[in-house]
């Protein structure tokens, strides 16, 4: 049996959906395989003891005391941790957002020397802060939106004059870390900039302007370090002009299409794309690759290192019509990945 930790909740503005994720997680986990333990992260970053699957509807459930002291609550998981054999224990960071996606867990987790599935801390902390992805795009070649950035000090009408020059409106303006589109808008003009600009400053410390492509954002789902699978890509098709948090979440005219209709050739060339776009940043493990494709030319927009998991997410889905593998089988793969990887990055 290998020893399963799954953690989930954390401190961002995607708790809830992380949770949704792990009980997901959690029911197609094969319990013959996996000794599983659940760890809730609450939304000041303490850990609770370790417990027992819930067979349960209701992710809420999975919510639980921490200690008040967030020293002792994660000494307490060290201890849970001090005796299992690190050959068969395995941790799996279903943390969405800041905290779980942008290094912080991985980081903590590599320093107590423990293995888990998905990203590394370098990979993580890149895509997590859009603008550095953005450079390392640019550095590699791969089509994107013409972008500027600022910090909350340089954030001016300045600032969005330049945007206006070199940009062109319509622009979005999104927080340089964050995730689920939260606190992501479009600009018409310099006073939207100015709007929105300030409401991304609540969730991150950078600002992205980028040039607003008008075309449709398909996702890829990549598993692997070396030897890369792409799967088919799926989308949703709305009528808003970007896939907001709304459109993504609440409104029941945007419609999935799994996958995606495209020629033959075009989704090849799309999924050589996306290889390169992960093979740029450094991911291992899997990852989610979101790309817009406007006549027939692709333009990366982000990558996200831990997606979804939650029954309607496309990541899972588009691993089983594209690789004929169920939920249950993809996570088998993505812990022998993960692994895999530990033992290539462990302390020796």
């Amino acid at each position: 049996m290998i020893n399963t930790y799954l953690l989930c909740g954390g401190p961002s503005s995607e708790h809830d959906i992380a949770l949704r994720s792990a009980l997901n997680i959690s029911k197609n986990l094969d319990k013959e395989k996996y000794n599983l333990k659940i760890v809730y992260i609450d939304k000041k970053g303490r850990f609770s003891k370790a417990f027992d699957f819930i067979d349960t509807k209701d992710e809420f459930n999975l919510v639980k005391t921490c200690k008040e002291n967030i020293l002792e609550s994660i000494s307490d998981f060290l201890l849970e941790l001090k005796d299992k054999d690190k050959d068969k224990t395995i941790i799996i960071p279903c943390v969405h957002g800041t905290y779980g996606e942008d290094g912080t867990i991985q980081g903590f987790l590599d320093a107590i020397d423990v293995a888990y599935i998905g990203n590394g801390l370098l990979s993580s902390s890149v895509c997590m802060d859009k603008v550095t992805a953005n450079d390392i795009f640019e550095k590699n070649k791969l089509k994107q939106a013409r972008y500027l950035y600022a910090k909350e000090e340089s954030f001016d009408e300045n600032f969005a004059k330049k945007c206006e020059e070199y940009i062109k409106f319509p622009m979005i303006v999104k927080p340089s870390a964050n995730g689920s589109s939260v606190g992501v808008n479009k600009a018409e003009n310099i006073e939207d900039i100015l709007k929105f600009g300030k409401e991304a400053l609540k969730y991150d410390e950078k600002i992205l302007i980028e040039e607003a492509i008008i075309g449709q954002e398909v996702e890829i789902a990549i598993i692997g370090d070396n030897d890369l699978k792409a799967s088919k890509p799926g989308a949703y098709v709305t009528d808003h002009t970007f896939l907001d948090y709304d459109a993504k979440y609440f409104d029941k005219g945007t419609k999935e299409m799994l996958p995606y209709p495209m020629d033959e050739k075009l989704e090849k060339d799309l999924k050589e794309f996306a290889k390169k776009c992960y093979k740029a940043c450094g991911c291992q493990g899997f990852a989610r690759v979101d790309v817009f494709l406007k006549d027939d030319e692709f333009y990366i927009n982000e990558i996200n290192t831990f997606p979804g998991f939650t029954p309607t997410s496309f990541f899972a889905r588009l691993c089983k019509i594209s690789f004929g593998l169920d939920f249950q089988n993809i996570l088998d793969m993505l812990i022998d990945e993960g692994f895999k990887t530990f033992q290539k990055r462990r302390f020796k």
